[in-house]
């Protein structure tokens, strides 16, 4: 069995740096999703706490 390393060093390289780059744009992506969600996440509890002590 072959480990992604032995994978990635068969490509020639001017593929491996064209994988390399499209691997950091989907990091990229993924840590942007993560950060909305995250802002999402705290804008709803914030607006559930807010509801909460408006009608107490």
């Amino acid at each position: 069995m072959s480990s992604l390393k032995d994978i990635m060093d068969e490509l020639p390289s001017a593929r491996r740096k064209k994988v390399e780059e499209r691997a950091q744009e989907l990091i990229a992506e993924e840590m942007s999703l993560r950060d909305l969600h995250k802002a999402r996440n705290q804008t709803q509890t914030g607006s559930e706490d807010t509801a909460c002590r408006t009608k107490g």
